[in-house]
């Protein structure tokens, strides 16, 4: 007897058009080092794809904030300033290509604050950046992306530059 694997003829699988995917709301976690410019212009090009608003979101751990309050300069008296700053500037570039865009800035645990902004915003896309090496990110608990991924509401995109 021959044993024969029959399969049926199907319909090859469709991928949704740009207009059948519902996203209106991208969120962008952004870290703040050299990287984030380049996660944040990716994530606004893909935004504008769907007529999508951009909101950069940056979490400052608690250790950050110690680190910056215990700076001898008094611009830094308050440990949001640094931060604060850096992503007003890291707005206006990206208003620059893509005026929809707006940002905020929170202290906690990155992943943990990232995925409760996707919450309270009804984000439909969350896109973060990934810049350590998978071994390094696992052995110093650097590895933000994978924590928001297994955490989010929505779907994630990780950015990974090419450099």
């Amino acid at each position: 007897m021959n044993n024969l694997l029959v399969e049926e003829a199907r319909e090859p699988r469709t991928i949704p058009s740009g207009s059948d995917l519902n996203i209106k709301k991208v969120l962008v976690a952004v870290d703040l080092s050299p990287n984030s410019e380049q996660t944040a212009v990716y994530a606004a090009e893909f935004a504008a794809r769907f007529g999508a608003s951009v909101t950069l979101v940056h979490v400052c751990s608690p250790k950050e904030t110690r680190e910056v309050t215990g700076s001898k300069d008094s611009r830094f008296d308050d440990p949001m300033i640094a931060p604060e700053k850096k992503l007003e500037n890291l707005v206006r570039k990206v208003r620059r290509t893509y005026p929809t865009c707006s940002a905020y800035l929170y202290v906690g645990d990155p992943a943990d604050r990232i995925v409760m902004a996707a919450e309270i915003l009804r984000a439909d896309l969350i896109v973060t950046g990934s810049r350590y090496a998978k071994s390094l990110a696992g052995l110093f608990g650097l590895d933000q992306p994978s924590r928001i991924v297994h955490r989010a509401p929505c779907p994630v995109l990780v950015y990974r530059d090419s450099n």
